[in-house]
């Protein structure tokens, strides 16, 4: 069998999200110390936080869920279930990059601290996610809202066929928003008030990200790498085609939906886990998208026992268990 760990974005947050993890598996708390020694930050003590003063900031919110979704890969992984694949939404695809070989854990963790500094001192401007809508749909409002120059505003996620996010300046997100209610009889939902993620007004913060990748060490991935930036795999990545994909991610649409289809059309007996807080990446492959095997790691109560079911079911699904990832220290 098949098997993709999927890494949820910077939605998947909740306070105590790290103490959980460390209650799961001991060696969490040594990620933890680990963490806190390369940031010179006490993560532990930070994410116990209420969530409004854990996540005040957009790199806590970057380090926090980047830091989890490390956590449920390592303790997957200590209870015997691997993947020969995996993929990550958006803040996610940074916890793809160390699965698949392609960085360090270290580095990556780094990497993601600046890259919420830089989100941090970038645009103004709010996000909102819109559901049920067709992708289409969606494209007309949008169009008329950018014709009435109320303000820019574009679609930044394509997530499933019927859930989108869209980002740019407050009123014409909200006129967005307020269209897709009357005309669409949509549920949109405000999930950012500061920054506009993925949006082409986020373009500077991608060039001052770029300087950043440009003294990160990448390797050549053992895994199939696949870029939210194009929705598919991309074969024998360079160390340019990580800078160039990684820094204009920051203002490019998110292309998971499309990721997910050449995954699963690629390796059509692919079990899909997500493996991170919450189960924002389950819920969006229901049935009527994906007919896949499909699995979440967490668990709003008695965690323990849902991880130890999900993972009995993981391995006794298969008659033997995933190849282990190799490691790789050869750098470009």
């Amino acid at each position: 069998m098949t098997r993709a760990f999927l890494f949820p974005g910077q939605s998947s947050r909740y306070s105590g999200l790290l103490s959980k993890m460390i209650a799961l598996s001991p060696e969490n708390r040594a990620l933890a110390s680990r963490a806190s020694e390369l940031i010179d930050f006490d993560v532990l003590a930070h994410f116990d936080q209420g969530a409004e003063r854990a996540f005040a900031r957009n790199v806590d919110v970057q380090v926090g869920v980047f830091l989890a979704n490390h956590m449920w890969l390592r303790t997957m992984e200590a209870h015997g279930v691997s993947a020969e694949l995996s993929a990550g939404l958006s803040l996610g695809e940074w916890n793809h990059l160390v699965h698949i070989g392609a960085v360090s854990f270290e580095d990556a963790l780094l990497a993601v601290r600046a890259r919420g500094e830089a989100y941090d001192e970038g645009p103004r401007g709010f996000m909102a996610s819109i559901q049920p809508v067709d992708l289409e749909e969606l494209r007309e409002v949008v169009d008329t809202v950018g014709e009435a120059k109320v303000g820019l505003v574009e679609i930044v996620n394509l997530n499933s066929p019927r859930q989108h996010v869209v980002a740019g300046d407050q009123a014409a997100v909200e006129e967005v928003m307020r269209r897709v209610e009357d005309e669409l009889f949509g549920q949109p939902v405000v999930i950012e008030r500061q920054v506009p993620m993925h949006a082409s007004s986020f373009s500077p913060v991608g060039e001052r990200f770029r300087r950043v990748l440009e003294t990160v060490e990448f390797h050549a991935p053992n895994l199939p790498y696949f870029p939210n930036r194009l929705g598919r795999e991309l074969e024998r990545p360079t160390r340019d085609d990580f800078i160039e994909l990684l820094s204009t991610h920051v203002h490019s649409p998110v292309l998971w939906r499309s990721t997910v289809d050449h995954l699963v059309g690629r390796y059509p007996d692919v079990t899909l886990i997500e493996v991170g807080p919450m189960k924002v990446l389950y819920n969006l492959m229901n049935r009527k998208w994906i007919k896949n095997a499909k699995f979440h790691t967490d668990a709003r109560d008695e965690v323990t026992d849902h991880l130890s079911e999900v993972v009995s079911k993981i391995l006794a699904s298969s008659a033997s268990p995933a190849t282990a990832r190799p490691s790789s220290t050869d750098p470009f």
